[in-house]
Order: C-alpha cells, then structure tokens, then sequence
C-alpha cells in the first residue's frame, strides 16, 4: 500500500508541475463561493485557473445568515456564484434568481435540510416538542441518501460537485476546455491518494460509539464506516428537546459512546452539563472549515483535519 502510494504521489507531482505550467498562461476566472468547504474544492482542483473567493465570513453558518448589500454587489461581480442551492442556503434564493449569468447549484433539486421542513413554533414548550419530533426520526439512521445536503463530507459527492464546477467553466470558456479537464483529474487523482490514507487511518477507531452535536456529518461517517451514535439537533439553532437529551445521556451512562464532538461556530452549554461527571472525551468537528486555507490540497486538509479529531478522541489520545 505504501509502495503504491509513493508511486501514485510521485506521479502526480509530475502531472502537476506540467498542468502548472500550463495554467499559468490561462485566463484567471473570478469565482465566488457561498461557503468555505466549496471554496476549499474550488480552489484545491482549479489552482491558477481561478481567483476563487467566499462570500460568508468565517464562522458564519448558511443555516442562520441575512445577507448584506455589499455581499449582493459581490454575488453579482463575479464571473461564477457557486453555492449549494436553497436546501442549504435559502436566504440567497432572491439573489440567485437575479443574476445575469446562473449561479450554479451543486445540490440537486430536493436535497433539502431536515429543518427547512420543521420550522420552529413561538412557544418554548411546543419548539422542544418539535426538536424532540423532528430528530426522533434521524436519531441512528445516517444513510440520507440525497437529502443530506453536507456533500462536501463525503469525497465522493465533493469529487461529483468539482465535475459540475469543471463542466460549468467547459461551457463559459471553451478555449480552456482541456485544461480545466485536466485540472479536475488532477483533482480526482489527489482525492483519491487522500481517501485511500483516511480509510487506513480511521479503521481503528470504527468501531468506537460517539454523538455530534449537529447532524452535519453522516456523509463522512457513511463513507469511513465510523459508528456514530446519534446527535444532538438537526438545527444547530435549535436546542434539542428533553426526550432527546435524556436518551443521550442515558447513553452515555451505559458506556456506549466515548466521545461526544461540539463545533466552533456554536455555543452548546448543553453538551458540557450532559456529560459532566461521566468519563466522556469532548471533540471537536467544524462543519465549515474555518481554520483550513484554501489553497493546493486545501480540501484534503479538510478531510484529513476531520479524520484527525476523531482518531484523537475516539482513541483517546
């Protein structure tokens, strides 16, 4: 495996020096992301090909943003809009909608988020009814299929967004057809060195239980096999309902899960009083990438950080 690994690298680095060079003399096209993990993927397959920006702040969710008018003028400057669609991104519908050149949408119609179907109520009593009655049908089953719209957990759905990236820049400027076509193999060949190493490295922990605190996740469990337990809320602006809570913790009383993972871009109290006095590891995931660089490999980075917070609390290292 190593072997094959080194060969497949040093092959790589050839092909890549040779596009390199051949990137350099194209035209630079201005992109602009909605989010950061399709600005990591962007940029990792596209390189000099592209100027490619991100339109949320760091640390800003899709779940919960009210876009600014300066954020309008931005959308409508660049060459490309590239987001997930309204499943994931609704407050950018309008906006979409209004451009001279089509955004392009990298979730398939009807790849909707669990909460865009369960809107909060304006009772306190009756929102924790619903947070208990909208996980309760996720609470063990991750297999989303196409309604999970986190697609950028997954290198198969992330390798399936660069191909409608490469595709979409095919048709607006043909004349650099083959390098674009070159670049997404590029891309594809690195993903794969990458994927290979992770499903190595994750074997040692899959068999170990743990919760996420927002179920943004089932696609990288799905594909590295790990066993996760359940999570918290589908919503992460919503807080989870008693029946939910209790179920947990009763789970973690019966020392099925050592780990239970939290995110950057939310504060969850909940999570700290749930496991206090239990011998429970606190992880942490970030759902947005917040702390990775766009840039060569980015989006490997991104995985690889993933893969490493969960061998460091699953293991307990």
């Amino acid at each position: 495996m190593i072997t094959r690994l080194s060969s497949t690298f040093s092959i790589l680095l050839l092909s890549s020096a040779l596009w390199s060079t051949q990137a350099a003399h194209a035209e630079q096209v201005k992109l602009l992301a909605s989010i950061k993990p399709i600005q990591l993927i962007a940029e990792d397959m596209l390189g000099d090909l592209a100027e490619v920006d991100v339109l949320l702040p760091p640390g800003s969710s899709p779940h919960h943003y009210s876009l600014k008018p300066s954020a309008i003028g931005q959308i409508h400057a660049a060459d490309l809009f590239i987001w997930g669609g309204p499943g994931l991104e609704l407050f950018l519908t309008k906006t979409v909608s209004q451009l001279e050149h089509p955004a392009l949408t990298l979730l398939e119609e009807g790849e909707v988020h669990h909460h865009e179907e369960a809107q909060a109520d304006d009772s306190e009593a009756s929102h924790a009814d619903e947070a208990d009655s909208a996980d309760e049908d996720g609470h063990h089953d991750h297999d989303h299929g196409g309604s999970d719209p986190h697609f950028w957990m997954s290198p198969e759905r992330a390798l399936a967004a660069a191909d409608l990236i490469k595709d979409r820049l095919v048709e607006r400027y043909p004349a650099d057809a083959a390098l674009y076509e070159q670049a997404y193999n590029n891309f594809a060949a690195r993903l794969s060195v990458t994927d290979q190493q992770l499903q190595q490295q994750l074997k040692a922990v899959g068999d170990t239980g743990f919760y996420v605190f927002h179920d943004a996740f089932g696609s990288f469990v799905e594909h590295y096999q790990l066993h996760q337990l359940g999570y918290f809320t589908v919503d992460p602006g919503r807080k989870p309902g008693a029946r939910r809570l209790s179920e947990i913790r009763a789970a973690l009383e019966n020392d099925q899960a050592r780990c239970v993972f939290v995110e950057p871009q939310f504060k969850a109290p909940v999570v700290d009083s749930l496991i206090r006095g239990l011998d429970i590891r606190l992880g942490r995931l970030d759902p947005l990438a917040v702390d990775i660089d766009a840039g060569p490999d980015g989006y490997s980075h991104y995985l690889q950080s993933l893969a490493d917070s969960f061998t460091n609390c699953l293991s307990g290292e």
